[in-house]
């Protein structure tokens, strides 16, 4: 009679362990790892169950990522944490070129727009400049820097009545408005249209320090720290005029001898 054969589930038993030998003597060590049998992995000293340390890998930045190659590590210390190399380039190395004579008047300008939206954005200005100011473009050969409040208004009449009606709505809701002193006095105090019209007069009158007073020399601070740190070179503010607008609070920058009478 022909025998069944064993489910493919049934595991063949164990082997037995040999038994240990008469007289209590030691029982003979289990057979090492051979062929097709893993060898245990290495643990660390005083902490079972940890593998030991060993050469740390090297993570590779994404070849698509916007910043340079930088290759990370992992540390072995007993501290842990993460070891990375120095990290070269980026912003501090751009060495923009805004001499005039160098790159010409059009390559200047371009750089220094190109600069101070940097600067907005990283803020390199910390003299209020990038609190009020949204982004500098260069239009009919000079760079004009627009003010928040009056972002939008194009170089024309309309846009002139535009920025007027911006600016006495600005003005009936208190003292200088526009600067970032004015704007904290009015969230904390309220609106004072009284105040704001005699500000004003005052403020066309020379007779009451305002705002705008003080944006050429905070836009000239930036520019020294833009080149500082090396983000932009060739930098001479006797090369440079640096005015605000009569209508508004827009910062306009040209080659000096080319500011409108």
């Amino acid at each position: 009679m022909p025998q069944k054969p064993p489910d493919k589930d049934q595991r063949p038993p164990a082997a037995p362990s040999p038994p240990a030998p008469r007289g209590g003597g030691p029982r003979p060590a289990p057979p090492g790892p051979g062929p097709g049998r893993p060898r245990p992995a290495m643990q660390a000293p005083g902490r079972p169950g940890t593998p030991a340390p060993g050469i740390p890998p090297i993570t590779p930045v994404p070849s698509g990522s916007n910043d340079v190659s930088l290759g990370v590590a992992v540390s072995a210390g007993e501290g842990g944490g993460t070891v990375t190399a120095r990290k070269a380039g980026g912003l501090r190395d751009m060495a923009l070129d805004v001499d005039p004579d160098v790159v010409g008047i059009k390559g200047a300008l371009q750089h220094l727009a190109k600069a101070i939206n940097i600067a907005f954005q990283s803020d390199y200005g910390e003299n209020y400049l990038e609190s009020v100011y949204q982004a500098a473009i260069v239009r009919n050969g000079e760079i004009q820097v627009v003010h928040r409040e009056y972002f939008g208004f194009r170089d024309n009449w309309f846009g002139q009545l535009g920025m007027l009606l911006r600016s006495l709505q600005l003005t009936l809701e208190g003292p200088d408005p526009a600067s970032p002193e004015g704007q904290q006095r009015i969230r904390e105090k309220g609106p004072a249209s009284i105040r704001g019209l005699f500000n004003l007069l005052g403020r066309k009158l020379d007779l009451v320090s305002e705002f705008e007073d003080r944006v050429p020399a905070y836009v000239e601070q930036m520019f020294d720290r833009l080149e500082a740190s090396g983000i932009i070179t060739g930098w001479d503010r006797d090369d440079w005029d640096i005015w605000t607008t009569s209508i508004g609070l827009n910062i306009k920058i040209a080659p000096r001898g080319q500011k409108p009478a």
